[in-house]
């Protein structure tokens, strides 16, 4: 191809857009939003109680490490810096959780299902949201890694310095100190090329995915090449939203009239689902990022400030986050096997499954293959008919009861007879190892 061939191709693409296609289930999306979003949120509110009592006991000498207690020493002023650029972070992180909430469907209709209709605004608030979230988190994850005088230097005036550059003179006073005015002074004097290599100031990683690397060598993360990749990725698709960029312009602005689609909800559009995809994915990476990034090194973070017994409960609390959170990522989109009595699909009665994520869904008859999943995460169910009345099934989970089988859950079971069930379960493990 040459040059006008190339130019052809473009000036085709970008004026005749393909109609948009829902190629998802909808409503499980929409639940998977909300399952991971609800787990975000909550992971924000406990980190808000831990920057809380963090704030207030590096206020406390006696718990502090002897470095933060002198003044000649950098750690001694990041008492200070560090709380807030938590706070910044669980601002930064609530703003992003608002912009990833599930679509609220109530009182859609036929007639005004264009509210749910997805355009450029969506777009953009959406993805340039998410690509404040990753750099602000991933910067800061930098900056509480390395805990370098002069790279916090170079990072608070550099973003300063663009900040003075338009701010209104009611804002600026409000803002700067004296002390803040003849730091950015000073750094103002240097040349761009001076900026991450001067008395002040430092910068050994300046690009995004520098300091991805370096974050993900610091944590060890040997095997987790996948979510490296995913954040690089997502910061490079934000870029197209958050420059304007012409695809995602012309992708997201498009005026065409949709097919209407409809689900047990309500009718919704392509677009909607289009949308809605995308959220997932960008919320999925999004999260795994702060479980198995962020909260980790605000771990590492503790270690470094606190003396080892109140270091010892901010990390089980961090610990207990971060397996929280990513247990409840484990357990979403799954495939779980059911051991059900043969003969109950296709009956008048309602079969309850339980999914791992401790929600109980309720399959109604006539018992649709096709809607046999769990509402809230997502999961797959698949189902194994066991003839007769079972009871229960040896799993490597222990016993389990095949479900309308006419003996109690085992978790009901009185003590003794649990015990004479798992001694019964043993003697056969014995029989078929010998």
């Amino acid at each position: 191809m040459n040059d006008l061939d190339i130019l052809k191709s473009i000036s085709e693409n970008l004026s005749e857009r393909k109609s948009s296609a829902a190629l998802n289930n909808y409503i499980v999306l929409c639940n998977n939003i909300k399952y991971v979003n609800d787990l975000f949120q909550y992971s924000i509110k406990s980190l808000s109680s831990i920057q809380n009592q963090l704030n207030t006991s590096l206020q406390t000498e006696s718990f502090i490490k002897n470095d933060l207690k002198d003044s000649t020493n950098p750690l001694f002023y990041l008492r200070k810096i560090i709380p807030r650029i938590l706070l910044n972070d669980i601002n930064v992180s609530e703003k992003f959780a608002v912009y990833t909430l599930p679509d609220n469907r109530e009182g859609i209709t036929v007639e005004n299902v264009g509210k749910l209709s997805r355009r450029f605004l969506d777009y953009n608030n959406l993805v340039t949201t998410a690509r404040q979230f990753i750099d602000s988190m991933v910067s800061d994850a930098y900056q509480l890694t390395i805990l370098d005088a002069k790279e916090i230097n170079y990072h608070v005036l550099a973003s300063l310095n663009s900040f003075n550059k338009y701010v209104t003179k009611s804002i600026r006073q409000a803002l700067f100190n004296e002390d803040i005015e003849k730091s950015l002074k000073k750094f103002e004097k240097l040349n761009y090329n001076q900026w991450a290599n001067s008395s002040i100031t430092k910068c050994s990683n300046r690009t995004f995915g520098e300091k991805v690397d370096f974050l993900f060598t610091a944590l060890n993360l040997i095997s987790e090449n996948t979510l490296k990749d995913d954040l690089k990725s997502l910061f490079k698709f934000s870029s197209e939203f958050t420059h304007i960029g012409y695809i995602s312009t012309f992708f997201s602005s498009s005026a065409d009239s949709e097919v209407i689609f409809g689900d047990e909800i309500s009718p919704y559009l392509p677009s909607t689902e289009n949308f809605s995809e995308l959220k997932y994915e960008i919320l999925e990476t999004a999260v795994n990022f702060y479980g198995k990034v962020y909260l980790p090194t605000l771990v590492n973070l503790c270690k470094k400030l606190f003396e080892n017994d109140i270091s010892n409960i901010f990390e089980t609390s961090l610990n207990d986050l971060i397996k929280n959170l990513m247990e409840g990522i484990k357990t979403r989109n799954n495939h779980y096997y059911f051991f059900i009595r043969e003969g109950m699909i296709g009956s008048s009665e309602v079969i309850d499954l339980t999914c791992m994520c401790k929600t109980t869904n309720h399959w109604s008859p006539p018992h649709d293959l096709s809607n046999i999943y769990c509402k809230n995460c997502g999961s797959k169910f698949n189902l194994l008919e066991i003839e007769g009345d079972p009871g229960y099934i040896i799993t490597s989970n222990g016993p389990v009861k095949v479900i309308g089988s006419s003996v109690p859950d085992f978790d009901d079971l009185p003590l003794e007879k649990k015990i004479e069930l798992l001694k019964t379960v043993e003697e056969l493990l014995k029989k078929n190892n010998t």
